[in-house]
This record gives C-alpha cells, structure tokens and sequence, in this order.
C-alpha cells in the first residue's frame, strides 16, 4: 500500500490531503488528477469574502467632497470635488456656520400627493399570457380624451412603459428625454412600469398632475414594501417605539418637532409641539426614548437645547439647555441614569444626568462628532468624527481622550453613524465621503469594511444579529447642492452579516436618511429627505443559522 500526501498553503489554515492507493502506475496517475482537481475546487471555494474588503493600507481611490461636514448643515456645498490628496491638508472650519432657514408655514409646505400604485405579478399558471392580463386591467382605467404631457421621474431609469392596446402592451415612445426626466405624450388612463430583475407596477395616471415620480420594487431580497406616508417637512431620524406598534420622526425643517406614526394601518396618530418661542427655529435632528421614565428626548441644534415629552401623552416636559454648540446624537446608559448628546461646531460631547435634568461636564473630541456607542463594558464612549476618519475612544470615568482610531490616516472620509454588534463584539461605521462602512473590533482594530452607495448615512443591526442595513443618500445634485433633489434616488443596502456579504439593495426616493428597525425586527423604516416621506418595508426571516456569539 503506498500513500501520497499532498499540502496546499492557504492564508491563516492548511489544506492536507491523504489518500491510500495502490502501487500501480495506472491508479497514482489518476489519484494526482483527482487530487489536483479538488485542490483547485477547493481554492477556488475559499477565497475572501465577497462585498468585504481588507482593513485598507493605502490611499482611497475615491474622490470625495472636501468638506463633507458642511452637508449636515442647511446650506449650499461647493460643486468642486477634490481628491483625497487634497483634502489632507485643508484645515477644519470651526467657525459657526448660518442657522438652518426658517422652515415655510405648513400651508406653504411642498404637498407630498398619496398616490395609488398598484404593484402586481403575474400568476404562475394561467391559460391567459402576462401580457394579455396586464392589458385587460390597463383598459379599467378610463382614458383621457386628449393627449396631455407628462414626465416620468423613474428609477431604474431603464424602466419600460406601456400602455394596453387590446390584449396586447405596446411601448410608449419618448418625446424628450433629460437626465433623470422622461417625457410622453399620453392618452392613457393607467401605464405599466416593468425592468429586468423587477416587479412590474401598474401607475394610476389620474393620481398625477404634471410628473410622476415612483420607483420599482425588486422581485428578490430580504425587504417587502408595505407603503409609505407624507410626513413633516425634511424628516430627519426615525425611532421605533419600544412596543413597536408605532415610530417617531424628527422633522428637521418643520415646525413640528415630532411626528408619530401608527404601524398597521400606516398612518399619523399624532405631533409633539415644543414651546412656541422654540419653533422658528425648527432644525429638530435625533432622538432617545428612554423606556423606564417613559420619556423620549429630541435634540434642536440650533437653539443648543434638548426637548423633553411623555411618551404616552406627548406632555412637554421641559428642555435641557446644554454648553455644547449644535447638538445632534442623544445616548442613554444601561440603567437610563446618564445620557451623552455629540455637538458639532463645539466639537464635545456633553453628559447629562437624567434625574435632575442637568449637564454634568462636557467631553472634548478630537473633531465634528456624530454619532455616539459605548464599549462592551460600558466604561468608554466612542464617537465618530466627521470631519476625519476617526473614532474617538473616551474613557467616561476621567473624561480624557484615550485614543483615536483611524480609518484611514491623513483622509476625510466623514464617519457619520456607528453601531455595536454584541454577537460578534465589533463596530460597524458608516463614512459618509467613502461610499463605505467600516468594521471596527471591540479592541481597536479595523477588520476591513462594505462598499455601499453614494452618502451612506444612518445603519442599524436586526435584532437577531443576522443583518446590517444602511441608508445611503445617494449622489448630490451636481448644479443646486444637497438641498435639492439628485438625479438618482438613493438607496437601501443589505448586508447579510453571517456571510459577510452585501446581500441586496432596493431604491429609496430621495436622500434616505433616518433608519430603524422594529424592536421584534419584522419591519424597517426609514425616511426620504427630500421626498418629505416615510416608508415602511417588510423583513422576511432569515433562513440562514442563527448569528453566533453572546448577548
């Protein structure tokens, strides 16, 4: 009997194979091939994972804004890009920058229309085509006696429209087209909008004035749409409640400075109204519910004040003026005795006890902190800087900076948000300027990270540790600035945290910005900028083994 052992190196493990054959020459020729065969398979089944990249060593290829700390105020960004070279270089601004314009009188407010878009499939067995099924409920809708102009605004932009002519579709020519605008001369009473990889929908032209602006929704993936509502002017950060039966929006340009929504049916319950002599203002950004006082707070950064209300009632019960200059992020300890609010243009963080409603002292960072997590123990507090690419390490006993971790030295990359994964004891940061999400280790090591869309902004983990979801922005209007609608909506990713992979993405509308997920992790929400909307979605269970590590 003659054995053969063969060895192939592999990054951090070794491949051996041991195989008993006879001495003839026959039967070793053919164990070397099989053996060559399933050492290739097997490399080629082992390489890294795809969608997650290496902890980077060298400069990012991207070309990113060079101060990307400007978008989180109410003001127009500079349509020059620099690279990153150049943006080494170029000094923090730290002066205070023009408050966010008074938000318009509600009956001046942009209107969101609700609109009827029918979204269907075709059946898998039926003696009648697709076609003939979508045409026959096209020809329900009363057509328009003459022709009218209307412009599409539909993403993906290679959506196909069609109008029913007997049982069969037919496409819709364009008149003109411009850039992220389509415009056809139409009769019809109701379109169909289809694209490879989609579900088709059925748009109710009656609905619509002069433009209709929609998206499709994607035939596979994690996320099924419920609908979406109008809400406050430029809705900023949304909040689940604890029972999950309901959420919250800050409105970051309304008078109103929070909106509270009813899941099933999706629909507003009620306003929370801070005092009037608060409300020109507006610019309400993050909230914090704190389940045992039966509270939930609301930064108003530009009046340097933390608003306080019932939660059940919506009683104004007070604000807490703090030092720190632009609040933004709000954090509550374990036992809801202390809570940490991120100021932008004073670059601290400020601590408040929660009893008597005061600030206790106040934290410098290493710059423009956002957003705020706590370390396993609880003993530091970690921010993340956007105006580098930082996280702060702070140890909450003395105050003092302990570290700052660095993505990537020298760079801007905007870290916005950050979360902590309990199951697999690391952070995950959004990077606004990179396109990216970065993976931190409990101890302080970058493990790499996420390519994701443009202006990634808010992320949140389900709460059975299996996925990552992150709100990207989308591109910025190259002519207007970020205060006006891009030519591309933005987008929702998937990360599925137990492969390691980008799972998927579905359209948002635009600029998505706040995010949640339901406490029971059945539904993610999250709020459209500029679109003045909230849209809710579905999360299908994950089928894959549950996520490992502790609680």
């Amino acid at each position: 009997m003659k054995k053969h052992r063969f060895r192939t190196a592999l990054p951090g493990s070794r491949l051996k194979i041991l195989l008993a054959t006879e001495s003839s020459g026959c039967h070793s020729f053919g164990v070397k091939l099989l053996t060559r065969i399933l050492v290739l398979s097997f490399l080629l089944t082992s390489c890294a994972t795809r969608g997650l990249h290496p902890p980077e060593r060298t400069e990012i290829s991207e070309t990113v804004n060079s101060e990307p700390w400007k978008e989180e105020r109410k003001e127009a960004i500079p349509g020059e890009q620099k690279s990153v070279a150049e943006t080494a270089a170029e000094p923090v601004e730290t002066t205070p920058e023009p408050a966010p314009a008074p938000a318009p009188a509600p009956k001046e407010q942009p209107a969101v229309r609700e609109v009827e878009i029918i979204q269907e499939s075709a059946p898998a067995v039926s003696p009648v085509s697709p076609s003939a099924l979508y045409a026959g409920r096209l020809q329900t809708y009363p057509a328009e006696e003459t022709e009218r102009e209307v412009t599409f605004r539909i993403f993906p932009l290679n959506s196909l429209i069609q109008r029913a002519d007997g049982d069969t579709l037919l496409e819709i020519k364009a008149v003109s087209r411009e850039k992220d605008r389509v415009v056809y001369n139409l009769k019809a009473g109701a379109v169909l909008l289809s694209a490879p990889g989609y579900i088709p929908q059925i748009v109710n032209l009656s609905q619509y004035s002069d433009i209709v602006e929609t998206k499709l929704e994607r035939r596979s993936g994690p996320l099924i749409r419920v609908g979406e509502i109008s809400t406050g002017y430029q809705p900023k950060s949304v909040r689940f409640a604890p029972d999950g039966k309901s959420l919250f929006i800050a409105n970051l340009g309304d008078f109103t400075a929070l909106s509270q929504f009813n899941l099933n049916p999706l629909s507003q319950i009620r306003t929370f109204q801070v005092p009037q002599e608060y409300r020109r203002d507006s610019s309400f950004v993050e909230t914090l519910i704190l389940t045992g006082r039966k509270e939930i707070w609301i930064s108003q950064m530009t009046r340097n004040i933390i608003h306080i209300f019932d939660i059940n009632t919506g009683e104004y019960l007070g604000g807490i003026e703090v030092s720190g200059v632009w609040p933004k992020v709000l954090l509550a300890t374990e036992n809801e005795k202390r809570v940490y609010v991120s100021c932008w243009d004073s670059e601290t963080i400020v601590e408040i006890d929660t009893e008597s409603r005061r600030e206790i002292r106040d934290f410098k960072t290493s710059g423009i902190p956002r957003g705020l997590a706590f370390s396993p123990d609880g003993k530091d507090l970690l921010a993340a800087i956007f105006s580098s690419s930082g996280v702060d390490r702070i140890d909450i006993e003395s105050g003092e900076l302990y570290t700052t971790y660095d993505a990537s030295p020298g760079r801007i990359t905007a870290m916005r948000h950050i979360v902590y994964d309990r199951f697999r004891e690391e952070y995950y940061i959004t990077a606004m300027a990179a396109r990216r999400v970065y993976r931190l280790s409990a101890d302080g090591m970058w493990l790499g990270w996420w390519e994701v869309g443009d202006k990634p902004n808010t992320c949140a983990i389900s709460p059975d540790g299996s996925r990552l979801f992150v709100s990207c922005r989308g591109p910025n209007n190259p002519d207007t600035g970020y205060l006006h609608k891009g030519y591309e909506f933005g987008k929702i990713f998937v990360i599925n945290l137990i492969s390691g992979e980008v799972e998927s993405w579905i359209w948002g509308q635009d600029q998505p910005t706040g995010l949640d997920i339901s406490p029971d992790g059945q539904y993610l929400a999250f709020s459209d900028f500029l679109s003045h909307k909230l849209e809710l979605y579905r999360i299908t269970r994950s089928y894959q083994p549950a996520a490992r590590g502790g609680r």
